[in-house]
């Protein structure tokens, strides 16, 4: 009996380790995914508030009704998706004064067609032509609502200091506080210098991910345009996974360790995907 049962367990063949895939788990990289569900290829799709919402971010809503270039150029920013700076957008829109709803109304066509929104060109132009303000802040929420950070170019303009603080807090892993690092940029910023000190962490920061040398080298980025240098690396920060707002320890609370990248060069805001 016992002999039988052997025979026939043994006989049947041992089992099988299940398939190899080549498919690799998708990676964090910080850039808001947006989830189209089961609408079809060219559905069009509601905005997400409605164009008289103000009022549900009064901060933006205030920001907008007396500086609505600051606004205008923080969503041409996204819109474009890195190609223009908010402070060149800005001066543009500022420059343009009464024609600027001409100009911000492409903009509002661009961000529809992005995400496929309803609405139609002449419709944009009228919207922002009627209500110039309403427009922007409906844009605004628009992309907040969609995980974008709308207000760190800005940021970064008018006070580089802090910006830089939270840049270096994470590029010295919690070893110097945002605080003190913003403190010492705003104390050798007064000089005309601050550029100096920034570059250095550019430096240490291409070390740390391997990054290449672009477009030059990291003092001259720093020296000819510092908020965009900054920006730049702020947002490969937030690619990475790293939330410069919260800090490295909260960081490391969230995440639960770092992975250390992979020894390739690359250029700032793209991540390489190797497959071993």
């Amino acid at each position: 009996m016992y002999q039988n049962d052997y025979q026939k367990f043994s006989a049947s063949p041992p089992p099988s380790a299940p398939p190899y895939t080549s498919i690799q788990p998708e990676v964090a990289t910080g850039i808001p995914i947006i989830s189209t569900g089961n609408l079809q290829p060219g559905t069009e799709v509601p905005w997400s508030t409605c164009l008289c919402g103000c009022c549900s971010d009064v901060s933006n809503c205030c920001i907008t009704c007396w500086c609505p270039c600051i606004t205008f150029g923080r969503i041409a920013e996204i819109v474009d998706k890195g190609a223009v700076s908010c402070c060149a957008s800005c001066a543009v829109y500022a420059a343009l004064a009464c024609c600027a709803c001409l100009f911000s109304c492409s903009y509002r066509t661009k961000l529809r067609k992005q995400f496929m929104l309803k609405g139609c060109s002449c419709g944009d132009c009228l919207v922002h032509c009627c209500c110039e303000t309403c427009s922007l802040c409906q844009e605004y929420r628009e992309l907040t609502h969609r995980g974008f950070d709308m207000s760190l170019g800005c940021l970064t303009m008018w006070c580089p200091c802090v910006t830089f603080g939270q840049i270096a807090e994470i590029v010295d892993r919690g070893n110097t506080s945002c605080f003190v690092a913003a403190t010492l940029y705003a104390i050798v910023g007064l000089s005309k210098w601050g550029f100096c000190l920034s570059c250095f962490y550019r430096t240490k920061m291409r070390k740390q991910f391997m990054l290449e040398k672009s477009p030059c080298d990291d003092c001259l980025v720093h020296w000819f345009c510092e908020p965009c240098a900054l920006c730049q690396e702020h947002r490969e920060l937030k690619i990475r996974g790293f939330n410069p707002s919260i800090g490295w320890h909260a960081n490391m609370d969230n995440q639960q360790g770092v992975e250390v990248a992979p020894k390739v060069e690359e250029g700032m805001n793209h991540i390489k995907k190797i497959i071993t």
